[in-house]
């Protein structure tokens, strides 16, 4: 029977030990008598067209392969036994290879030329090539003899790794590893090019936090009642692991779990930012009603676990040919909920434009006409990058696994990245901060808010004080107001 080890719980991947280009075998089971699994997927460059040459010649290798008997019984029967086989095959000529009705050799094959030994792997090789004319590396494993192999790699591309069993033993398990290395390391190689991608991705943000740092410092209690600041919350991308993956082949699991738990928070924590400033909050109202708050924290729950599980998905996707409707399943909540989130965010801020135009509170209305066209042209082409990531899943593997990790990892980090720096933009510190903070309403006086032109609150410093123009904290804690009403920019009323 054709079997394929897809390896679908994420979560069952995160206990194991995860590998970069190495795949471990820590007394794996033998599989069932004439059959055959997928087990792996290795990205290797060929020497002359890797993108860095500084550790020479890319290769396989098979490392202290062998197998024992699960019980002492069994040992006679494995004594000799050659039919377990560990093979890598390049994905793109694999079904021409491999027939999935006959893939074991018999006396039959051996007598026609199409095999030298009988119980063994058989593919459909041309007559007379050899198994380094179609880029096949094959070893068999042997009973209680560990072997290590080299073998050099010829061909750019896609790698299968195949556990096969043409014999009649199975009571044994096996233990190695399997390595494939590149010319500059053990990174996979559609994750090369992330290294530069994360190296430059990374200086941007450390600039768009040191410009906000610098803005924040500036000592002017204007400033400090700003109510939503946009700094960059994003947190670095972890380059720290691919790192460990290029030097050791292997990345850590605490790391590896942290990072995305980073990715997870820092994604939803953002979209939880542009959602409760959209509700108003701090600009039309000095708090979210209970229910409100309870729906965000759900969400937010919700997000986090869901999305977590997407991430181990994506990162295993290739790795473990992960079948595409497992990962579908894992990408559908997600998205579902991204639905949710923006239709939420979109109508609210619909409403508080509404509001705003209303109310003729301009500086305001400006500023949340901008961020809803900035929301408009990043979900936009977020949208088209979709649309092409799915009209490219009909295309093989072997032809889009070097561009693939651009719009599954790098569109996001781009466009969060320009609207990070608009937002930022938009709620730098300046003069006219105060104008854009919410402010109570004296009901008494029948007034209303409004927007007039005065003078600049930078003109004299001198004659702000501590009792004037509470902020927003000041309000929602109940505190008692110096200022009768909520004219921003016009002449102060007298007190008694």
């Amino acid at each position: 029977a054709f079997r394929s080890r897809p390896w679908c719980l994420s979560i069952v991947l995160l206990l194991r030990c995860v590998a970069g280009q190495i795949y471990t075998f820590d007394k794996v089971p033998l599989p069932e008598p004439r059959s055959l699994h997928t087990l792996y997927a290795f990205y290797v460059f060929s020497h002359q067209d890797a993108p860095e040459r500084t550790l020479g010649q890319p290769m396989m290798r098979f490392h202290n392969l062998m197998f024992s008997a699960t019980s002492p019984e069994d040992a006679e029967k494995a004594r000799g036994y050659t039919g377990v086989q560990l093979s890598i095959l390049p994905y793109r000529s694999f079904w021409k290879l491999i027939l999935p009705d006959k893939f074991c050799s018999n006396t039959e094959d051996v007598l026609a030329g199409r095999a030298s030994e009988a119980n063994k792997l058989l593919t459909q090789k041309p007559l007379g090539s050899s198994d380094d004319d179609v880029n096949l590396y094959s070893h068999t494993v042997n009973f209680e003899m560990a072997t290590d192999l080299p073998l050099r790699v010829n061909s750019t591309g896609v790698y299968i790794l195949v556990f096969s069993n043409c014999g009649d033993f199975y009571h044994g398990e096996v233990s190695g590893s399997v390595i494939a290395k590149n010319s500059y390391g053990f990174l996979p190689g559609n994750e090369y090019y992330k290294m530069p991608f994360y190296g430059w991705l990374s200086i941007a943000y450390c600039a768009l936090a040191s410009v906000w740092m610098c803005l924040g410092a500036v000592p002017h209690p204007v400033l400090y009642r700003s109510r939503h600041p946009a700094w960059p919350s994003r947190s670095l991308p972890p380059v720290e692991i691919l790192h460990g993956l290029e030097e050791s082949g292997l990345r850590g699991r605490f790391l590896f779990v942290l990072a995305i738990l980073a990715t997870v928070v820092k994604s939803i924590f953002s979209y939880m930012l542009v959602l409760v400033a959209s509700l108003g909050w701090g600009v039309t109202r000095p708090y979210l009603d209970q229910p409100t708050i309870l729906k965000v924290q759900g969400l937010s729950f919700l997000y986090i676990v869901l999305d977590f599980v997407r991430e181990s998905a994506l990162s295993f996707r290739n790795s473990h040919s992960l079948s595409i409707a497992f990962v579908m399943l894992c990408l559908l909540p997600v998205a579902l909920l991204n639905g949710i989130i923006f239709y939420w965010i979109f109508t609210a801020l619909s409403s508080l434009i509404e509001i705003l135009a209303e109310r003729k509170q301009v500086e305001k209305l400006v500023l949340f006409q901008r961020l809803w066209k900035i929301l408009v042209a990043a979900l936009s082409l977020a949208s088209l990058s979709l649309l092409y990531q799915l009209f490219d899943l009909s295309r093989s593997i072997s032809q889009r696994w070097h561009y693939q990790w651009f719009f599954a990892d790098g569109v996001s980090h781009i466009l969060f990245c320009m609207v990070l720096a608009a937002i930022m933009f938009l709620w730098a510190p300046h003069t006219n901060s105060q104008r854009y903070a919410y402010k109570q309403v004296d009901d008494q006086e029948g007034e209303t808010s409004k927007i007039t032109e005065g003078k600049d609150v930078w003109a004299d410093e001198g004659g702000l004080d501590e009792e004037e123009d509470d902020s927003f904290w000041a309000s929602t804690h109940g505190k008692s107001s110096k200022v009768n009403a909520d004219i921003l920019g016009g002449p102060t009323q007298a007190t008694d």
